[in-house]
């Protein structure tokens, strides 16, 4: 009785791994593209709410006097990163890259979309906007603006 593999029993083994990989590679690639894009999507949630919730705190109550002043943090969002300065002393917070294959987008791109928001938690200037955020496998979260300062939005499969 011989010991070992027959050549038969290695290419056939080999085959059956190489079509698991085949299967299994394309939907990890999708995989860990959306779940970058969702990160990234929760990540500029998250920093949104800290600058609404900043803008909220420029009207303070003082001997039953608003003192007025100037929302203090801008978030300014570029196609592959987006940053939250100071407005008065042009300090930057925060300065966050996107994951790999993940840009930013907005239906009128410029070179770079400001974000502030009012006393009131709402958008400034009172206008309606669409940030788009795009993976590099085709996928879009959108994050939706409107004048009443709510935002909205999430993962879209298209």
């Amino acid at each position: 009785m011989q010991k070992g593999f027959a050549t038969l029993e290695i290419i056939l083994i080999t085959f059956i791994i190489v079509v698991i990989f085949s299967v299994a590679v394309p939907n990890a690639n999708r995989m860990i593209d959306r779940v970058a894009l969702d990160y990234e999507t929760k990540k500029i949630y998250t920093d949104l709410r800290f600058l609404q919730s900043q803008g909220r705190m420029t009207h303070m109550f003082d001997s039953h006097f608003y003192t007025e002043s100037e929302t203090p943090i801008t978030l300014i969002v570029y196609p592959k990163r987006y940053i939250l300065r100071n407005n008065s002393t042009s300090e930057i917070h925060v300065e966050h890259y996107f994951s790999h294959g993940v840009t930013a987008s907005e239906k009128a791109l410029a070179e770079y979309w400001q974000i502030k928001f009012d006393d009131m938690g709402k958008v400034t200037p009172a206008e309606s906007g669409t940030l788009k955020l795009n993976s590099r496998l085709g996928k879009n979260s959108y994050i939706i603006f409107d004048s009443v300062g709510r935002f909205r939005g999430g993962l879209t499969d298209e």
